[in-house]
């Protein structure tokens, strides 16, 4: 992710401790695709895993596990601070001032079997899905293709962003967890939308992801999400998603878990404003 002149890393023992000062830019393509009056969720993800790659010192596994719980609305300033505790495995924690506005944990891990490199023919960027149906408003930010029914299961091509894009990752070649983790996110905001009757005017809470992520994913192989259908009832919804070859052959390559809540448009308002209040 891009970061101002002020971010910061610093080093502070073994193993190590690292913090940063994210940027908070309204004007950037992806993170602010559309109006918002918080510090979006992925932004937050985004940091977390950039310095959760430096505590590693580029010498990360082939495998990492992760999970982060928002617990508070990230505001617009001031700016939040991304604090990440050790290398191979540690902590992450997001503060807002006296606040934890988000938490999680991490661990790297070595994989022996995933595929060296891509052996199936890409069959092309997919038709991209609904842009209201995942909450962007700009093509480019699409990462899911229009999701398909089809014996029990309904499953989404993931559309690597082009190089150059906030969520294009550090490592030529491979499939970048930033946009992995974006692809669940949207897949998780179409399947209500679309399965549950959530409104299109409703907000969606964030309340956590867990990541189970292959790091040296060949991106000549294509792949999709895969979500075993279920009933997608109330105001709550929880996903798992298995990350697949898009042509649905071989093992499961990894896996993705979202929890959210749907808050109506005056809901929202009452909500926003009672934390206003408290703050």
């Amino acid at each position: 992710m891009r970061q101002g002149s002020s971010a910061t890393a610093l080093r502070k023992h073994e193993p190590p401790e690292l913090t940063t000062r994210l940027h908070i830019d309204q004007n950037d393509p992806f993170f602010f695709d559309h109006p918002l009056d918080h510090v979006p969720g992925m932004l937050l993800v985004c940091g977390a895993v950039g310095l959760v790659r430096a505590g590693a010192g580029g010498e990360s596994g082939d495998r990492c596990r992760a999970a982060m719980t928002f617990r508070s609305i990230c505001e617009l300033d001031p700016a939040p601070v991304v604090l990440v505790s050790g290398g191979e495995r540690g902590r992450i924690a997001v503060t807002q001032g006296p606040v934890t506005v988000a938490d999680g944990w991490f661990e790297f891990s070595a994989d022996d079997d995933l595929p060296a490199r891509g052996s199936r023919t890409d069959p092309g960027r997919r038709a991209p899905a609904n842009a209201a149906l995942v909450h962007r408003s700009r093509d480019e930010n699409i990462m899911i293709g229009a999701p398909e029914q089809g014996d029990g299961h309904v499953t989404a091509a993931v559309l690597p962003p082009s190089d150059g894009h906030a969520l294009a990752g550090r490592r030529p070649g491979a499939h970048a967890v930033e946009y992995l983790i974006e692809a669940g996110r949207q897949f998780s905001t179409w399947l209500p939308h679309r399965l549950g009757e959530w409104p299109l005017d409703a907000h969606m809470l964030w309340i956590g992801v867990t990541a189970d992520l292959p790091m040296r994913l060949p991106r000549s192989l294509p792949v999709a999400l895969r979500w075993q259908q279920a009933p997608i009832e109330g105001d709550k919804a929880k996903f798992h998603f298995d990350l697949i070859a898009a042509d649905g052959r071989g093992p499961v390559l990894g896996s993705l878990r979202f929890a959210s809540k749907m808050l109506g448009p005056d809901e929202y308002a009452r909500f926003r404003g009672d934390i206003g209040g408290e703050r």
